[in-house]
Parts: C-alpha cells; structure tokens; sequence
C-alpha cells in the first residue's frame, strides 16, 4: 500500500476485547485545531513543578483571598508564597478534609467528624452538636451532612462557630443516607447513596433552604464531585461518570472508563476525588482513586485520558473541592501546574499512548515503515531526545523497544522513522517519550502493504 495516514490514540479507548483495540493517551490529550496539516494533534498535559516542600499526608487544600490554606497530618496551617505557617492541630492525622470560608474570611474544617475553626488568631473546636461529614458553604451559612443519617445541618449566618441543634433538615425523598453537600450555581445539592436533592435559598426562619427538585442517581464516593462549566460533574452510585444537565444526570463517560473503575475493588472506588484545572482553553475533569487510577475528562472535546506519575498507576496531586487554586498537594508539598516544564514533580514525566490497531479485515498487513508526525528540534542545548516504539504485531504481545532520536534544537525537519517493523494481523503500536522536552504529536504514517490470507 502507499504511504497513508494512520490513526494514532485520541483518547482512552481501549475495547473490552483487547483484540480489538488497546487505545489510551497517557498524559496527554487531544486538542482539534481550525488549521494546519493536522486538525487532531495530542498535547502534553500541564507538568508538576515543585513550590514549598512538605512532608505528612496531605488531606486538603483551599485558596482564599490570596492565602492557601492545607490540612497536612494532624496540622492545619497556610502558605502566603512564601512562607509557610501552622496554626493548629487536628484530633486526626489521616484521611481527607474538607474546608469552607465564610464572608469574614474565617477557616472551617472537617475531617469527617469533627470540625475546626479558625478565624485568622484563634484555631478552636466549634460544638456542632454531633459528628459533621464534608463541608460546603452557601447564603452565609457552613452546611455538613450528618454522617450515617439523610440528615444536614447549618450554623448560623456568617458564625461558623455556632450550631444550634434544631438547625438540621432531612431530605425528602428516598431514605437513603447523605453522602455529601455540595453548593453551586447558588442551590444545595444533597448527594445521598442513591438519590440527588437539590434545595435552594428561602429565607425561612424555621429553615433557610427548602427542596426543590430530584434526581434518581446517587454520589460514589464524598468527595467526587466539582463544579466546573456551570455545572456539577460526579461519579454516580452506579460508577459511572454524570453531567448536570439542569436537573438530569447526563453520562460523560465511556465503556473503557467504566470498564477501568469497575476493576477496581468497592474501598477503592469509595476513595475517589475530584477537582478542576484549565489549560489553554481546556477544562479538565480529574477523578483520581489514589494509588490506582487516575482519569481526566476533557470538557472542550469529551475525550478521556489517563494521567499518571512515573511509576505509579494515578498521578501524584491532590487539588481543590471548590476554589481556583494555584497550588496543590503532592507527596513533597505544594506544587503548581506550568507549561514549560517537562519534568513532573522533579521527575521523569512519560508521554504517549497506544494507537487503535492498523488492520485490513484480517489479512496480514506488512508494516516496511512507520513515521511519528511529532515535534521535532526544540529540545534544550546540549540535549538529544529520543522516543521509543513497540509494536504488538498480534495486537496483544509487544515486542522490543526500538529508539529514535526526536532531533537536536533547531533540527525542524527531523523525522522519527521506524523501518522493518514486520508484519502482523493486528499491528498495535505503543508510543513513550520521557525526556525532557515539549512533546506533541500530530499524526503518523505507515508504509506498507496488505497479503491476502
């Protein structure tokens, strides 16, 4: 055959039939241009550059008003962009926190059963009469759901430090337990095991909220939801990925994502979060299951991809439930999300994927040539990156890793080209580049031709 344009990976894939297709991008995402020889090219995600460094298990981060706020071990303490502060100490040292502001700027916190308060000079305990789940904030007063109940509860306007016992409401439809709040587009949604409330602001002087509508779909795990593009994004009860849509849960993800947290055990799945990040136009979706999976929604194009820290199965970085911030937590620290970089975290940062599979209704395909349409030339001085191939010629079993050089800086007509790669039914090829410099791919080629039989 010719030399043809051939399908690289636009996004995570793969069949429940790996004999079909293997497709996943891994730490990269598909962008559609409006001009160019390429109206699909595939982009680097954004790489995390080290800020303040810090040790204990991370549990939480806010922004407010400039400051960030986190919740590391037992120590609740803030980071102005220089230095770091604590300023209090938590009955618990593990597991996530939640974390509001009110309009005076004080700090309330959960750890999912306790809260903690601070308001700029005194950290304390507030009474709220109970255990208090995940936090949201909404019309001027804290809201937490009750652990183990369908019930919530309030403090009062703009004291997050007083909680009357009679402020709690139930919700109203099914009798299933809460799982979380959640304030957006200015109503509170109740997240329960199996059903959505969402309520809004009334004024009333028995209660400040009253319901107004349903949706038959419950919340995952508590913290696997955010706000972004004036909506809410979740993982449901039944493990897949929703959309508001007004008040009907919209899926947005595909078998392949499904199939990925379905494999995953309950108290892996239970462990799920969620926060949002842009990047040049691009909002990002990112639902990690710590230590094993970590899946990023485009919201522009719909595409999923997986990121991941070299190494690991999810991508080291614990981001916001609410605020835009700028910084987030990761094993070292505080840490930022830059282009620029091509390091991740002070380490390796592996980009690529696996194509869909260059098949002819069966008959072998012999594969004499395959050229990566990449960017080329603009490593650092001094530096000659290089990419690596493998190529599964039955669409299962990968072979030996073949290596090419990406060109030296200014090199802007080199070219990554694989000669000799055999010949199989189901040519699959797998693409990795680790080294420090900016990578995108914009297609790629074969040279080749189709036996009958």
């Amino acid at each position: 055959m010719p030399k043809i344009e051939v399908p690289f990976a636009n996004l995570e894939g793969s069949s429940s039939v790996t004999q079909n297709s293997r497709e996943t991008l891994i730490n990269m995402f598909s962008e559609i241009e409006t001009s160019g020889h390429s109206k699909l090219i595939r982009r680097q995600r954004k790489s995390v550059q080290p800020v303040y460094a810090k040790t204990g298990v991370k549990r939480c981060v806010e922004r407010n008003s400039g400051i960030h706020y986190t919740v590391i071990g037992s120590k609740f303490g803030s980071y102005d962009g220089t230095n770091y502060t604590e300023h209090g100490t938590l009955d618990s040292d593990a597991g996530r926190c939640t974390m509001v502001f009110d309009d005076n700027g004080s700090v309330l916190i959960s750890d999912g059963t306790e809260a903690y308060h601070w308001n700029g000079t005194t950290f304390s305990k507030p009474d709220t009469n109970g255990d208090i789940g995940p936090l949201t904030f909404l019309g001027g007063f804290a809201v937490g759901s009750v652990p183990g109940t369908g019930q919530f509860k309030w403090s009062a306007v703009n004291d997050m430090t007083s909680w009357d016992a009679l402020d709690f409401a139930t919700a109203e439809g099914k009798t299933d337990n809460m799982v979380r709040v959640y304030a957006a587009q200015n109503e509170l949604w109740l997240y329960g095991t199996e059903t959505i409330e969402i309520w809004t602001l009334s004024g009333g002087t028995d209660t400040p909220f009253s319901y107004n509508a349903a949706m038959q779909r419950g919340l995952g795990a508590p913290l696997a939801v955010v706000a972004e593009d004036n909506s809410l994004m979740w993982l449901g009860d039944d493990f897949i990925f929703y959309r508001a849509d007004g008040f009907r849960p919209m899926r947005i993800s595909n078998h392949t994502v499904e199939r990925a947290v379905a494999d995953l055990s309950d108290s892996v799945k239970a462990t799920c979060e969620a926060f949002s990040y842009s990047d040049d136009g691009h909002k990002f979706i990112t639902f990690t299951f710590p230590g094993h999976l970590t899946l990023q929604y485009n919201v522009a194009t719909m595409f999923w991809n997986v990121a991941r820290t070299f190494g690991q199965d999810d991508w080291d970085i614990l981001g916001p439930q609410y605020s835009n911030t700028g910084l987030y937590l990761t094993t070292a620290g505080l840490a930022s999300l830059v282009r620029g970089i091509n390091t991740d975290n002070g380490g390796l940062f592996a980009r690529g994927g696996i194509s869909p599979q260059l098949a002819a209704s069966n008959n072998w395909v012999v594969l004499r040539s395959y050229f990566l349409d990449c960017k080329v030339g603009r490593a650092a001085i001094g530096l000659e990156p290089r990419i690596m191939l493998r190529i599964a010629r039955d669409g299962e079993k990968f072979g030996n890793e073949r290596w090419r050089s990406l060109g030296v800086i200014g090199e802007y007509v080199h070219r990554a080209v694989w000669r000799g790669c055999g010949r199989g039914r189901r040519m699959t090829i797998e693409i990795m580049f680790t080294d420090d410099a900016d990578f995108s791919i914009m297609g790629a080629q074969a040279d080749g031709e189709i036996l009958d039989g």
